[in-house]
């Protein structure tokens, strides 16, 4: 409060805390510290919180609630579109954490949404709600988010983010709400965390590398997924990503890896352990033709998929084909590992089976329904 803020819900805080960024950023405070205070709500316009910072670590503690502005036509607009929400750009050392709570106040975008309000003025892209920009040694934990425009979090151009004891929450309804996005970053980590979201809880982008997803609840949603990758023919570069100790509670996808074709480069160093399925749709899925159905066909070049494990897996699944590993003729996936796998029908479903295409590799233990790999 001391830089302005009324923290009523209705005036407009933006310039407050953009103080409070700039004084503990610079060091024109003794601490390098933000705090936003709990029994308050302060209604936000996008902020951009520049680095690099003069004293390290930065603490910024949220214990209040912190608002977006909810009406897209007031939304401030950058030379590429709508910017984010919340942006940390080149800052190093920062802990961001509290009781608070992060409002996105999404569903004035998601009425307008092309997906389900086609015509002359809806919109594809809406506003990230917190954006980590080319930072590194960021600290992350036990804030919680609900409502986000797109995409609650996105680490991009990152190293060294953890993130821990989030709580992510949109409608499953909402389009695009990603729970956390990660693209061109490296050494990240999102570990006991809860995520209900209208689309992946995290998904994975290009140029990752070295990310572990372990201890999540993910329902509903659309799953963990690397990928989509390889889009208009780009090169691909993903490697090191452990998935563990996740439980997928009515999601339309568990264990995901999705590519388009035409794609080139490399999924490579996979790993899904310990994972529980609860009456989900589609619990370990390889797509290497994402965004062609229903009219594929193959292409001279595909992402190669390498080197993936399934490991200790169980639960049940919605729909017939339990396990689909469909991958491309012209790159077919290698080295894939299956161990102790058992997934049986949920209500309803009669029986399950595997599918599979151009895959080879082993498998080891008890495999239900039995493998396809060859």
């Amino acid at each position: 409060m001391k830089y302005g803020a009324v923290g009523d819900g209705i005036s407009d805080d933006t310039s407050a805390l953009q103080k409070a960024w700039d004084s503990a950023c610079n060091g024109s405070s003794k601490i390098g510290s933000v705090y936003v205070p709990a029994g308050k709500v302060f209604l936000l316009k996008s902020l951009h919180f520049t680095g690099p910072c003069k004293l390290k670590p930065l603490i910024f503690t949220i214990d209040g609630e912190m608002k977006a502005q909810s009406d897209p036509n007031k939304w401030q607009k950058g030379e590429n579109g709508i910017i984010p929400w919340l942006i940390f750009e080149r800052v190093e050392g920062l802990v961001l954490s509290g009781r608070g709570l992060l409002d996105g106040q999404g569903k004035g975008w998601w009425d307008i949404h092309c997906r389900d309000h086609p015509g002359p003025n809806c919109i594809w892209l809406a506003p990230t709600m917190m954006t980590f920009s080319n930072c590194r040694n960021v600290i992350l934990k036990s804030l919680r988010f609900r409502n986000s425009a797109q995409s609650h979090i996105l680490v991009m151009g990152s190293q060294n983010v953890h993130i821990k004891d989030v709580k992510i929450k949109s409608p499953e309804i909402s389009p695009n709400t990603d729970g956390v996005h990660i693209t061109s970053s490296s050494d990240v980590s999102i570990t006991h965390s809860d995520f209900a979201t209208g689309d992946d809880c995290v998904s994975i982008g290009d140029q990752v590398h070295n990310l572990s997803v372990t201890f999540v609840n993910c329902g509903p949603g659309h799953g963990v997924s690397v990928g989509s990758l390889g889009r208009g023919g780009t090169e691909v570069e993903v490697e090191d990503i452990r998935v563990a100790h996740v439980n997928f509670t009515g999601t339309t996808n568990g264990a995901r890896i999705k590519t388009w074709p035409g794609g080139t480069g490399y999924v490579r160093g996979i790993e899904f352990f310990d994972i529980r399925f609860s009456n989900v749709q589609n619990p370990i899925i390889i797509d290497q033709f994402y965004g062609c159905a229903p009219n594929c066909v193959q292409t001279e070049k595909a992402v190669h998929i390498e080197k993936v494990k399934y490991m200790k897996m169980s639960g049940t699944s919605r729909t017939e084909v339990a396990m689909k590993l469909e991958c491309s003729g012209k790159n077919a996936c290698s080295n894939v590992f299956m161990r102790d796998i058992d997934l049986s029908p949920a209500n309803g479903i009669g029986s399950v089976s595997s599918t599979c295409s151009f895959v080879q590799g082993s498998t080891q233990g008890t495999i239900r329904p039995s493998s396809c790999i060859q």
